[in-house]
């Protein structure tokens, strides 16, 4: 029979070959400056984590016009506006106004500076609306239909 001395002596030997190993590896890292990387890289992938619950949730609950559908209404304005050279000058200007409302929309969104708000006129809005249309252009909106300006 075993008497409970060795049984003590072997869990003692147990101990020291499994916890000596890992408690010099624990030290060594401590004074390597390991565990500081490691706990760093962990607060970092649990701000990273909130971060992405916090933007899943904005996504979720979000309120307003999706920005995909105001570039396809800008899409849609911009073909009016090219093919209105016809109509009434009331109408053309309609178009225009609207058009500079959802360009307005769009800036808001896209978070672009602009002087459509400015009462001007003639060539200056038109450039201004062209500079508009290149900012939104370079932040990702869409506001050229495959083959605008081509003759048909």
């Amino acid at each position: 029979m075993v008497d409970t001395y060795q049984l003590v002596l072997g869990a003692v030997a147990v101990g020291i070959m499994i916890c000596v190993p890992i408690l010099c590896v624990f030290l060594y890292d401590l004074a390597a400056g390991r565990w500081d990387e490691r706990i760093r890289r962990l607060r970092e992938g649990h701000t990273e984590s909130l971060e992405h619950r916090r933007q899943v949730r904005a996504l979720r609950n979000q309120h307003g016009v999706p920005i995909e559908r105001v570039a396809a209404d800008l899409r849609r304005l911009r073909g009016m506006i090219a093919v209105d050279s016809g109509r009434s000058a009331a109408h053309q200007l309609g178009n225009r106004m609207a058009y500079d409302r959802v360009l307005v929309q769009a800036c808001a969104m896209c978070g672009i500076e602009h002087d459509l708000n400015d009462p001007t006129g003639g060539i200056e809005r038109d450039i201004e609306r062209l500079r508009v249309e290149a900012e939104l252009e370079r932040a990702g909106v869409v506001l050229t239909q495959p083959g605008y300006g081509q003759a048909a």
